[in-house]
């Protein structure tokens, strides 16, 4: 008896440890449930979830007052009736829903105790992965919530909010809001938009096959894709099928009728009328990550959030722009037959007077999908596109440089005899100012002006003030090598490391034209939810980078590169100003141009996405592209013949020397290329002042073909201008374009004891001067004894 009633004692006492401890746990649960869970979130997520499409707008004029006058977008993709009643849902999506993914549904209180002990077991025994314990409650919290928390902690935290739904919805609300927000494969959510676009039906019309597919997607849609792997998409709906059969669903005969039918999905192409522009598509994807933030949620969710909820979204679309790009490229025609061989383009256009996105395009071809790259906002290999911002701009701001500031287009360096760095086309042409060393894309002053400035201040400039964040400090690759944009090949010359997105090199192209203001690029102005509250409002983020005079002289400089750089071949200069730079890759891989009219900027980008290919010698290139977009944009301008300038406010127009970058004099006026004489814009502080010293005067014998001497007949005399060179010495052979007009001070015994003269080589008249390219031929001093 003593030995029961001290074991009936320790039963109790262990009881009691357990029953304390099971309190504890429940306080635990209480108290983590409290500080770590937003149930109050919960509840708002649910309810936005489960309104009907939200909506954009554009503003289809400027009004007088300056009001902006919104227009619903005619769209029919994803924004578009994508929230489904369950009246509008077919009763085989519902049931055969609820029998295969939580048959007891209408039974437990959003989780299946069962389930999830057996889910538990089987995670601790590394048993079938495959096994889950998730009730349709708590896919709609995952869903709804987008959280990526680790495994074990998200599935907690989905059990206690799962509990907490269910308290405040019924069980048909929360079916509902599953359907509507699932994900399908083909990055869309909810059975009605996959009804629409697998089957072409609306959700309420589907047969029992049809219904099973849609079921059988959703378990891994991407393994069970219908267009990536059709026969695994048919075995999961067979096995749906049976267990339909099996819950009771379907009959036996439907049951064999639906496994012994085809597949049935429509091809991609006829499904194309649901799908987001690309200009939605980035909407939808920057006021995800504005509510993402504002709610503290995922994108993803913030994401599915946005495509439910009721929201008016409204944007910076400007409807002429977006459909002359929607119109010209998705016109396959119009681009070079090799996009069957994965060339690839996109397009990015916005106002100057806001700095917001007009029109955005990410590839070619009418568009076949939602959320698919868009290649106008991942990164490409900026090339010398990138060198207005990062040298040319920064170094006139700070007095450094102007206009015509001369630098010797030559190698910089020499490695195992190769030059360095080289041009495109590979050509040297000595003595080149600031103007012609940007509008022809001469490397070698790229090169100077990088190592004027510094690679770290070059790529702070780039990081901080542009928001260039692709760019790479240091960092080591998966096969060891350490890269960094920190050098002179990605800062002088735009070969990054991963690039920069072209909606971002376009941004920043607005501090040029711009008067010096970078403008943030901005897809959306406002949200407001269903109930009409402004739920974010996109603020204008400007910030002055260059002075107005700096990003004036800069678009002179740049409108010589379309007047007669390397954007020339252009047309649209012919009726409204045009300024830009051109930008490739090292490889050819990519091809940029980022232009600017006093209306808009564009950039285009034209390339391989794996280096599959090169973009030499396209036809029609991508300037022909975007000149011809560029000109319908701007036709009703051009018609109405009303066109602005450029400003040149608070600049003065001074000649120069092109050859010393200095006030000119007549010995600029002997050169016997012709007159040196050019004119250029200035500040008044930054101005040439001083009068050229590089041209040498000297007298030339016209018959003896050489630097003439005291004793040359004077009717064979001519007066001209050389150039004074000191210091050009290089270990190879280098052709030089201006070298045959150079003044070479050579003295010596060997040469002209008696006179002393000058040594010249390629000693030409002036009308034998064309065409002759380096320094190879020798001629006499003149002096009758040589």
């Amino acid at each position: 008896m003593r030995k029961l009633k001290k074991a009936l004692k320790v039963s109790a006492l262990v009881i009691l440890i357990f029953a304390a401890l099971a309190a504890l746990l429940l306080v635990g649960l209480f108290v983590y449930a409290r500080i770590n869970i937003d149930f109050d979130g919960d509840t708002r997520l649910f309810e936005y979830s489960s309104h009907f499409e939200s909506t954009c707008f554009y503003a289809d004029s400027d009004s007088e007052d300056g009001k902006y006058t919104p227009t619903e977008l005619e769209i029919s993709g994803s924004l578009k009736k994508i929230h489904y009643s369950l009246e509008e849902i077919s009763p085989y999506l519902k049931y055969g829903f609820i029998a295969v993914e939580d048959r007891k549904f209408y039974d437990h209180k959003g989780v299946d105790i069962k389930r999830t002990a057996y889910a538990a077991v089987n995670y601790i025994l590394k048993g079938d992965r495959k096994f889950g314990g998730s009730t349709i409650t708590q896919q709609v919290v995952k869903n709804i919530s987008g959280d990526n928390l680790p495994k074990l902690k998200r599935k907690f935290n989905e059990i206690i909010r799962a509990v907490h739904i269910e308290q405040n919805y019924t069980k048909d609300e929360i079916l509902s809001l599953y359907l509507n927000v699932i994900p399908m494969g083909e990055n869309m959510y909810g059975v009605g938009i996959a009804s629409r676009s697998y089957f072409g039906k609306e959700p309420d019309s589907l047969s029992v096959a049809e219904a099973a597919t849609l079921i059988g997607i959703t378990n891994a849609p991407s393994a069970y894709s219908p267009y990536k792997n059709p026969e695994k998409c048919l075995e999961k709906r067979n096995l749906v099928l049976k267990i339909m059969e099996r819950e009771g669903v379907i009959g036996a005969d439907e049951s064999a009728e639906a496994i012994n039918s085809p597949l049935g999905v429509l091809p991609k192409s006829e499904g194309s009328d649901i799908y987001d522009s690309w200009f939605v598509e980035t909407v939808i994807s920057e006021a995800a990550e504005a509510l993402s933030e504002k709610m503290s949620l995922s994108k993803s969710a913030a994401e599915r959030l946005l495509l439910g909820g009721g929201y008016k979204i409204y944007t910076t679309m400007d409807i002429k722009v977006q459909k002359a790009l929607e119109e010209y490229f998705e016109d396959e025609s119009n681009f070079s037959e090799k996009i069957n061989l994965g060339l690839g383009y996109a397009m990015v256009v916005t106002r100057n007077d806001s700095g917001d996105l007009a029109g955005i395009v990410g590839g070619v071809g009418k568009k076949q999908q939602n959320r698919i790259l868009n290649r106008a906002l991942i990164p490409h290999t900026p090339g010398s596109a990138l060198k207005p911002i990062a040298l040319y701009a920064p170094l006139i701001d700070e007095g450094k440089i102007n206009y015509a500031t001369v630098f010797d287009d030559v190698p910089q360096s020499f490695s195992e005899n190769q030059p360095y760095p080289k041009n495109s086309p590979n050509i040297y042409s000595g003595l080149t100012t600031v103007k012609d060393g940007l509008s022809l894309s001469k490397n070698t002053l790229a090169v100077r002006l990088c190592k004027m400035r510094g690679v770290e201040s070059v790529y702070k400039t780039l990081r901080e003030d542009y928001g260039f964040d692709t760019l790479v400090e240091k960092e080591k690759t998966a096969d060891g090598r350490v890269i960094t944009d920190i050098a002179l090949s990605p800062m002088a010359l735009g070969q990054l490391s991963y690039g920069v997105p072209l909606s971002k090199l376009t941004e920043a192209y607005s501090a040029l034209s711009g008067d010096g203001i970078h403008k943030k690029m901005r897809s959306f102005l406002e949200i407001y939810d269903s109930k009409g509250s402004l739920v974010f409002k996109n603020e204008r983020e400007d910030r002055r980078l260059l002075k107005e005079t700096t990003a004036r002289i800069m678009t002179k400089i740049l409108e010589e590169a379309v007047n007669a750089g390397t954007a020339k071949s252009l047309k649209l200069k012919s009726y409204v100003p045009t300024a830009g730079k051109t930008g490739t890759s090292g490889g050819g891989r990519d091809k940029l141009f980022v232009g600017y009219t006093p209306y808009y900027t564009a950039g285009i980008w034209c390339g391989y996405d794996k280096g599959e290919g090169y973009a030499e010698g396209i036809s029609p290139s991508h300037l022909e592209i975007w000149d011809e977009v560029m000109l319908n944009i701007h036709s009703d301008l051009i018609a109405e013949g009303n066109i602005s300038d450029f400003s040149t406010a608070g600049l003065i127009r001074r000649p120069y020397c092109r050859d010393s970058g200095m006030l000119y004099s007549e010995s600029c006026l002997l050169d016997p290329r012709g007159t040196r004489l050019e004119y250029g814009y200035f500040t008044p502080d930054n101005a040439p002042n001083d009068i050229c010293k590089t041209h040498v005067t000297v007298w030339y014998d016209s018959v003896e073909k050489g630097i003439a001497t005291e004793d040359c007949p004077e009717e064979n005399l001519v007066k001209i201008s050389l150039l004074d060179i000191p210091d050009r010495a290089f270990p190879i052979e280098i052709s030089v374009t201006d070298a045959e007009y150079v003044y070479r001070k050579t003295y010596g015994e060997e040469i002209c004891r008696s006179e002393n003269l000058p040594y010249f080589y390629n000693a030409l008249p002036p009308e034998e001067y064309a065409g002759v390219s380096g320094n190879k031929k020798q001629f006499n001093c003149g002096c009758k004894k040589h």
